[in-house]
């Protein structure tokens, strides 16, 4: 189930869901595409999405998945918790382009 926005900060992404968000397509002529995040760590992660003129946040509760739809755009995705960066030893991002989508899949690992 989509949720528009739940309190996340930075722009408000097109929609926000729990999971990984596998079963969403975007509506046909939209340039859409999905950020999963998938959070190992055992405490909230902020992460956040940057493209020019966009900055999407989205909240990761501990030991959870959660995904948002955004414009299509090529984004730098950075984590924090506790005001912390992830570091890049645990921060993990890569494409996931599949059933006729772009999205990117984002692991935080401890």
């Amino acid at each position: 189930m989509l949720s528009a926005g739940c309190g996340e900060n930075g722009d408000k992404a097109i929609a926000y869901g729990d999971g990984i968000g596998r079963g969403w397509h975007p509506p046909p002529g939209e340039k859409q595409m999905r950020i999963a995040v998938e959070n190992s760590f055992t405490r909230d992660v902020l992460v956040q999405a940057d493209a020019p003129g966009m900055h999407y946040e989205i909240t990761v509760r501990p030991v959870r998945d959660r995904y948002m739809i955004v414009p299509e755009a090529k984004y730098e995705i950075k984590a924090s918790t506790e005001g912390h960066s992830t570091g890049l030893n645990y921060l993990y991002v890569m494409p996931d382009d599949g059933d006729g989508f772009k999205g990117l899949r984002v692991k935080i690992r401890f």
